[in-house]
């Protein structure tokens, strides 16, 4: 809360009128359709049958990385946690992947798939599957430039999702 306060003194904004603005607001409903949907499409409730590997970049600004947060909890509650493992990477953008390191997280689970087993998830095991593909996978295309870009899977704990989202 301090740094927020600070940081409106220093564009000398108000934070009180912004947070009374918010107040007296209408409130906006979800759309009934839209919960549908979601509630027949998409597992937040944390009841999968089947495992799981997400993959997430720690800097992704479109989708967040405390969306994973979120997700584990509910999985969590669920007791679902042997399904769902989660894997990062440390790198700006979303989905910002290289080649190796995608290929090498659908290797993982398909080991999973394979074996039942989770096993090599450690970031240095993944860098060093990612790396052991060669330089043609071992790169990202950012403003159309292509670049050698070494695997970058890192050991990440996002923070806590403020508003999450969950269907009983």
């Amino acid at each position: 809360m301090r740094e927020v306060v600070a940081l409106y003194k220093a564009a000398g904004l108000s934070l009180k009128a912004d947070l009374a603005t918010l107040n007296n607001a209408t409130r906006i409903s979800a759309d009934p359709g839209a919960v549908q949907y979601l509630s027949q499409n998409i597992a937040f409730n944390g009841h999968i049958s089947i495992p799981v590997l997400t993959m997430h970049t720690t800097g992704d600004g479109l989708v967040v990385p405390e969306n994973e947060q979120a997700y584990r909890s509910v999985v969590d509650s669920a007791d679902n946690q042997p399904l769902l493992r989660q894997i990062y990477v440390h790198r700006a953008g979303h989905c910002a992947f290289t080649p190796a390191e995608t290929i090498t997280a659908a290797r993982a689970l398909l080991h999973r798939l394979d074996t039942g087993l989770w096993t090599g998830l450690t970031p240095g095991m993944l860098n060093t599957r990612a790396a052991a593909l060669g330089p043609q996978f071992n790169i990202f295309s950012s403003g159309g430039q292509v670049v050698s870009t070494p695997p970058a899977f890192i050991n990440f704990h996002p923070a806590q999702y403020l508003r999450p989202f969950a269907i009983p």
